[in-house]
């Protein structure tokens, strides 16, 4: 008896693929918010906005571009802006450290759960995913458009 053996992509490989793969923020009002300055925002820094009432919107600097990701974890509805930012682990032999998507990864302050900042996909999901937002820089001054 022979049995036939296929390969798939490891989980971990997939994981990145579908962020890699993940299109830019969409706006899907169209509406334009003045959030800040340009000059608010340093580099890894955040700032947690409410563009309009019951909205809340994390704007981080991440390698000189700023991106917005809503506010909300949807695990368990958690300020998810509060949470840290790091790096994950690219897929590597054993006792191989690859960093990946270094200053990107926004963890959950309240049960740990990773989104990609720049895409707001997860990183344990393929299906899951926060809401991100276009940010604008207009004459040193910053707009979400929702």
């Amino acid at each position: 008896m022979s049995y036939k053996t296929t390969t798939s992509p490891a989980p971990l490989d997939q994981a990145f693929d579908i962020i890699r793969r993940a299109g830019p923020a969409k706006a899907r009002e169209g509406i334009r918010v003045l959030v800040a300055r340009d000059v608010d925002i340093a580099e890894g820094a955040r700032l947690i906005v409410e563009p309009r009432p019951g909205l809340s919107v994390g704007v981080f600097r991440i390698d000189g571009s700023l991106r917005a990701i809503k506010n909300v974890c949807p695990h368990n509805g958690a300020p998810l802006c509060r949470g840290t930012l790091h790096a994950s682990h690219e897929p590597g032999e054993t006792r191989e450290f690859h960093p990946g998507l270094v200053g990107r990864v926004l963890r959950c302050p309240w049960h740990g759960w990773e989104f990609d900042v720049v895409t707001g996909k997860a990183l344990y999901d393929a299906k899951s995913r926060v809401a991100t937002y276009p940010v604008e820089v207009d004459d040193g001054s910053v707009y979400v458009v929702l």
